[in-house]
């Protein structure tokens, strides 16, 4: 693993595209993420479990990988499975839900290690349950 820099790296770092931290299971930066005021927000990246082949592809098995490679699809799948359950909602709109019912980590509010904070899924569902999609109008 490499430590991690404030570098801009891209596509993370285009202003469309959600910028993900790693975090470990304790909820701390992990120490290979890059940090800088692109990170948007956190999601699980340390030791995740995951599908990988092996013997030239001719197997399938399951290994724990850790990386901003394993945290983004996580975010990626939680805004997929907010977004199956209110499809009439935008993406920014998504977007914003997920950002505004992250776990604040770091310093309150957004920061360059945990943007708004880590991912949470449940809370994203219930806010638009509650308030609908207008929940995520206003940019944070």
């Amino acid at each position: 693993e490499k430590p991690g820099n404030s570098a801009k790296s891209y596509p993370a770092s285009y202003p469309h595209v959600m910028s993900v931290a790693a975090v470990d299971m304790s909820g701390t930066r992990a120490s290979f993420s890059q940090y800088n005021d692109q990170v948007e927000i956190s999601g699980p990246g340390v030791s995740v479990k995951s599908t990988f082949m092996r013997d030239e592809g001719r197997i399938f098995d399951y290994g724990s990988f850790s990386g901003t490679s394993m945290a983004t699809p996580h975010v990626a799948g939680v805004a997929a499975l907010v977004w199956s359950h209110f499809p009439a909602c935008s993406n920014n709109q998504i977007r914003n839900v997920l950002i505004r019912t992250a776990t604040d980590k770091g310093e309150l509010g957004c920061d360059e290690k945990y943007g708004f904070g880590i991912v949470q899924a449940k809370s994203a569902y219930e806010l638009i349950l509650a308030k609908g999609c207008e929940a995520g109008d206003e940019n944070p």
